[in-house]
Order: structure tokens, then sequence, then C-alpha cells
């Protein structure tokens, strides 16, 4: 009987979760029939731009290496799905503040448990006039088993990348990070009023090597495993 209903069981989760992204006009990918490994959740969106810098928004920049990053997972054969692939949020409609805010968290996580993910990834971008230097910056739950290794993987990887500074992994109390029981990420992928890091947000090219460095450190973890 348990073996009849669960391809069954998996079959509504996805449904479900099709559904309500299409009340936003939005569309998850996602193999069909296949758990989810890596669900990548590009940061802000929507009534959210995130930080803004020079005419430049977070959620724009976010959503730009998210699509490289979906593509970089891809190629290396590895199962993966957006929390948004336009710009929207989830929040429920008219609602601004904290409220609205934790709303549209919340919902990309139930996503993540609809999906089975077994990593989530949400990458953002800094902006700070008391910055010194740059560069990428990985941020994990130390409560969550294999998170640590995950970003730490991830963090060596993109020290890889030319010009990029050499930030470490650091544990933190984010709700994304400490809200669900697989490894997940916050990437932060450089500060936008910091003129090296700027261009490698803006550039398609340099987007793409961000992304690729991230799927390398991925897939390393995941080789490990």
């Amino acid at each position: 009987m348990r073996r009849f209903f669960y391809p069954f069981f998996l079959l509504i989760l996805f449904t479900a979760a099709s559904l309500s992204l299409a009340e936003r006009q939005e569309k998850t990918l996602a193999p069909p029939g296949a758990p989810v490994i890596v669900l990548v959740d590009p940061g802000h969106g929507g009534y959210d731009p995130g930080v803004l810098s020079g005419g430049l928004r977070e959620a724009d920049i976010t959503l730009a290496v998210g699509q490289h990053l979906q593509a970089a997972l891809e190629k290396r054969g590895i199962s993966v799905a957006m929390t948004r692939e336009s710009d929207v949020d989830y929040a429920p409609s008219g609602s601004r503040g904290l409220d609205s805010k934790r709303a549209d968290l919340r919902r990309r996580l139930e996503i993540a448990d609809e999906l089975q993910a077994q990593m989530f990834i949400s990458l953002h971008a800094n902006v700070s006039t008391l910055a010194t230097r740059g560069g990428a910056e990985v941020f994990y739950s130390d409560e969550t088993p294999g998170a640590k290794e995950l970003a730490e993987s991830v963090q060596t990887a993109l020290h890889k990348l030319p010009g990029m500074s050499k930030r470490d992994a650091k544990a933190a109390k984010y709700y994304l990070l400490r809200s669900q029981p697989i490894p997940a990420l916050i990437i932060e992928c450089g500060y936008l009023n910091i003129a090296d890091d700027r261009h490698r947000l803006t550039s398609g090219d340099s987007q793409r090597a961000l992304a690729e460095a991230i799927a390398d450190g991925v897939s390393s973890h995941l080789q490990k495993q």
C-alpha cells in the first residue's frame, strides 16, 4: 500500500507547488519524477529589490547569477530548480514590512520542502560604505549537518576566481539557514559599491564564471559524500 501511494503523493506535491507558483506568474522547473538536489534561490524580487547602488538592483543581479548557476549545475548532471525565474516575490499582495518579508522567505522554504531539495543556495549581493575589500562570502548554519562542509567547498572554489578576495565561509543565524533541515547557504556574491565586484556582478562572462565556481564547489562536495 505504501509503495502504491508514494508516487501519487509525490505527484500531488509537485502539482501543488506548480499551481501556487503559477499564481505569481512563475514557473519552477524540476526534472519530472526526480527529487531536486539543489534549489537555487535568487534573493529578493518583486516588491523587494534588495540593495540598490548606482542604478543596480540586487534582485536583478541575483536572478542573472542564479540562471547561470542553474545552467552550470545542469551541465554537471545535477538536478536543479529555481525559486523564481522572473522579478516576482511571494509576499501577500499589497503587503509590506517584516511580515511580508517573512512570508516571502517562508514560501521559498516551502518550495524546498515540496520539491524534496537536498541543498538550498540563496544568492545575494552586498552594499557597504564601510567595506575595505570585496569578494564573495558564503554563510551557513553550524546546526545543520553537512552545511559547513558544503559552504567550505563552495568558498574554496570561489577563491580560484581571478582577483577574488580570500574570504572564509562563516556560520550565521539567518532565517533561511536555520529554518530548514537540509544544508543551506547564503552566498553574498560581492559588493555592488566596490569597483572590481561591481564589474564581476554586472558582466555576463563574470557572472557565468561566478556561477561555474559555485557549481564546482557543489559538485566537489557531492563527490565526497
